[in-house]
């Protein structure tokens, strides 16, 4: 059991120690890699190519890690959460297939009709002919139940909000409280 537990805590901290930070600075600038150490002049950034740059504090727009994000233009700390909205865009998207193959079957009985109402007499006319309405409502509901089912498989992210990120000022220095 013990040696279980211990190669669980390995792989977690191997996890950890692989798992890159993504950093934003205010110009859009985007570093891949890890934070190696925090100073006063700025962030130190191990970048996945080897290189070392430090980024300076007040140039930081946002920092990502895994799931938890540092918003430092809105001064705010979150958690990305990828949902899928499965079950109700996938409800609609039966519902929106099901009207669009009863206008399909609409259409076919239309058409019939009017078939053999020119086949009674050819040289009426059938004004009220509405089967064309129907393909077109059948066509245009399949489409709208296709977009929605896609919809539903297509993850969407919801930002959760933590809390703010804390500054602390005294008169010889600013300090930003970050935990990682």
């Amino acid at each position: 059991m013990n040696k279980i537990i211990s190669i669980g805590i390995v792989l977690l901290f191997f996890a950890q120690f692989c798992m890159a930070d993504i950093i934003e600075t205010k110009t859009n600038k985007i570093y891949k890699g890890k934070i190696i150490k925090t100073s006063e002049k700025g962030i130190a950034v191990r970048t996945e190519e080897g290189n070392t740059v430090v980024i300076p504090k007040n140039q930081l727009a946002r920092i990502q890690r895994d799931k938890k994000v540092y918003d430092f233009l809105n001064g705010e700390i979150y958690y990305l959460e990828k949902r899928r909205p499965f079950l109700p865009f996938s409800v609609f998207s039966v519902s929106l297939g099901a009207y669009s193959v009863t206008k399909f079957q609409d259409y076919q009985k239309n058409h019939k009709k009017a078939e053999e109402a020119k086949k009674e007499d050819p040289n009426v006319q059938n004004l009220k002919d509405e089967s064309g309405k129907d393909l077109a409502m059948s066509i245009g509901f399949g489409i709208c139940s296709v977009a929605t089912w896609i919809l539903a498989l297509k993850p969407m992210e919801v930002k959760v909000p933590v809390g703010k990120i804390s500054m602390h000022v005294s008169p010889t220095h600013i300090g930003l409280a970050l935990s990682f």
